[in-house]
This record gives structure tokens, sequence and C-alpha cells, in this order.
């Protein structure tokens, strides 16, 4: 056995460490099951994206919308309070934010609710397809009779 150094060597151990931590950073990623680039397919697909979405995190709004945020009681200042429940216009009763309240082992967040409409694209490259010519709806304007008259349709002769 030869006696070298070959184990103090920082560029290899660092590499080592990279190689051991990488699978846990990718685990404990937030975004990796999210797209960030998300679009709305307009023809081909059957069950795509065909909605906008909110500005906030979905996850944070399917975590509320779950019940997950808020402690089982049956008490019930401790339920859901409905705001368009008590307002006066119902029509116009959008919340443009949730606010999920921290504790002990959480912080409180604020979900952003508005809508972001989602940019169009494409998966599947379709040809054109050529229209046929615009219909003639009402061709007794542009007739005219052996008399003279416009509009050779009512012409009576």
């Amino acid at each position: 056995m030869s006696s070298n150094r070959l184990m103090y060597d920082t560029c290899e151990s660092q590499q080592r460490i990279n190689e051991s931590a990488g699978p846990l950073d990718y685990m404990l990623n937030l975004d990796r099951y999210e797209n960030q680039s998300k679009c709305r397919t307009q023809l081909g697909l059957v069950g795509g994206t065909n909605v906008s979405h909110i500005a906030g995190d979905l996850v944070d709004l399917e975590t509320d919308l779950f019940g997950i945020t808020r402690k089982a009681s049956l008490c019930p200042t401790k339920k859901y309070l409905n705001k368009c429940a008590v307002s006066p216009n119902l029509n116009n009763c959008h919340r443009n934010s949730i606010n999920i309240p921290g504790n002990c082992s959480t912080q409180e967040r604020v979900i952003d609710t508005s809508m972001l409409h989602l940019p169009n694209c494409q998966m599947i490259r379709y040809k054109p397809v050529p229209l046929p010519a615009a219909l003639d709806v009402n061709p007794c304007q542009s007739k005219k009779c052996d008399c003279g008259h416009q509009g050779g349709c009512g012409c009576g002769h």
C-alpha cells in the first residue's frame, strides 16, 4: 500500500459531499412538482389546462381547501368562515387573498388568489386548413333587372 494523501484531496472530497447531498436537496425542493412554464393547449388534447390559475401557490390553496391549515374542532369559530355569507353584495365577494395563520411550527402565509391567465401553447403542430370563400348572403342586392330597377329580385318582370 502506498502512502499518499489522496483521501485529503479537497476537490474529490467536495465532489463526494455534493453527490451524497444532491438527492436530499432534490427531495426538499418545493418546486419539483410544479411546472414553472405553464401554458394552456387549445387543440388536440383532452384534459389539458384550459383554464386560468391563481397567481399564488397552488399547493397552499389546496391545503387550505382541504382544511389542513385549521385544527380539527367542533367550535364554529375555528372552522372555515365564509366571507360571502355575510357580504351584502353576493355577486362581488371574491377575495383576492387568503390568509393562513401561523402556529408554533409554521409561519403565516398569504395566498394571492387573483387570476393569472396562461399563455397559449400547442403540443401538436396542425397544418392550417384553408377556409371556403365567404357566402353571399343576399344575392338580390347586386342584380339589375332589364327594366333598370336595382335589386332585381323585386322587379316584377
